[in-house]
């Protein structure tokens, strides 16, 4: 017999901080008479990143931009009458601007900001106070990076042109256009690509969106680095910089190096992966590697 397919969920702890201190924000959901914080399911093929800010925004009304995770908690559950694993993914979530208006509606009833200590004897549940008091070792953020490879290109067999106006396949354009929801769950707001036609396309669509250019860097492309491989430090600077999120986007010769010079871990990355990379105000890098969505 089959083992039960695991829920997957996932949501995070949202935070501001102002002048009386940081406050978290609890929901109260009238099903179960309890405070807890903002999650839910996934939808059929969502990425897990996209889900936590829609449901936080779905239970609160709140515009957030996730930072780093913040654990998972594993626990049982009864669907369609039996006992099934569930998963719950958590992210920092900060808010994107002005406490926006709450509509009570037949999930959550209520909401409330309270400061850390009162927040915690509020949660109805210890596996979500550990979630909470883990968003203190991580935060503040400094800087963010996203690092990825391009989406599924054309067979190099299978094109005529020059390698770099290569395009992305039919599977390679669908991961692009998923990928928005991801960048904007992260509030990537800089784009730094490989001139490659691949690596643009593959962030284009999150460009359109965002109404923001990006900024093409040869030397980071597989020509760029074949002629140059010290060419991958010229990005360092560029890419690292104070409260913002960035994308780069290059390709699987070159991000060994690329990762290396810009401090990260060196791993493999599969066509559209992506490793998310939070630099602490103490210094430390906080990572997450994540496939195509």
């Amino acid at each position: 017999m089959s083992s039960p397919a695991t829920v997957i969920a996932a949501g995070g702890v949202v935070w501001r901080d102002g002048r009386d201190g940081r406050r978290i924000l609890l929901v109260h959901r009238p099903r179960y008479d309890d405070w807890s914080l903002p999650k839910g399911k996934l939808t059929p093929s969502e990425h897990v990143l996209s889900a936590a800010r829609r449901e936080i925004e779905e239970e609160t009304g709140q515009r957030v931009q996730l930072g780093p995770p913040l654990g998972i908690q594993r626990y049982d559950v009864r669907k369609n009458g039996a006992v099934v694993p569930k998963m719950v993914h958590y992210w920092s979530a900060q808010l994107t601007g002005p406490e926006q208006e709450f509509v009570p509606n037949h999930e959550v009833d209520k909401l409330e900001w309270l400061p850390v200590d009162k927040a915690r004897r509020r949660l109805s549940y210890p596996r979500d106070v550990e979630i909470l008091d883990a968003l203190a070792e991580f935060t503040p953020v400094v800087s963010t990076l996203v690092l990825a490879r391009h989406a599924e290109a054309i067979k190099r067999k299978d094109w005529d042109g020059k390698d770099t106006d290569r395009p992305l396949s039919e599977a390679g354009y669908a991961t692009a256009e998923r990928l928005v929801d991801v960048l904007a769950a992260l509030g990537v707001n800089r784009l730094r690509s490989s001139d490659a036609e691949r690596c643009l396309t593959t962030i284009t669509p999150y460009a359109a969106e965002l109404g923001r250019q990006i900024h093409v860097h040869p030397e980071i492309s597989e020509r760029g680095y074949k002629a140059d491989p010290s060419g991958v430090e010229s990005i360092v600077g560029r890419a690292w910089q104070p409260g913002k999120v960035t994308v780069v986007c290059s390709h699987r010769p070159v991000l060994p190096a690329l990762s290396k010079a810009l401090g990260l871990k060196v791993g493999k990355f599969s066509p559209g992966a992506f490793l998310v990379a939070h630099q602490l105000e103490d210094g430390r890098l906080v990572y997450e590697r994540f496939r195509a969505p």
